[in-house]
């Protein structure tokens, strides 16, 4: 998935950046990679009211979760 495939309105994209700021603070330059390949985005779009339920620590962590399990096999 690329960034110009989504629609996102503002309290989104405050939301993704957040997000991606806390990310490359953990995960330095593989903050994108992580966050594109972690659903979040396509979730974010498909149900901005579930995502938005959960904070973006919630966020952070599961993402880094997945992350890590995706690049350990």
């Amino acid at each position: 998935m690329k960034w110009n495939e989504y629609t996102f309105n503002e309290l989104d994209l405050e939301l993704v950046f957040l997000i991606r700021d806390e990310l490359k603070k953990v995960l330095g330059e593989k903050a994108d990679e992580a966050l594109m390949t972690s659903g979040f985005l396509h979730r974010l779009q498909e149900n901005p009211i579930y995502v938005h339920h959960f904070d973006e620590d919630y966020w952070v962590s599961h993402i880094i979760k997945r992350f890590q399990k995706s690049i350990a096999g």
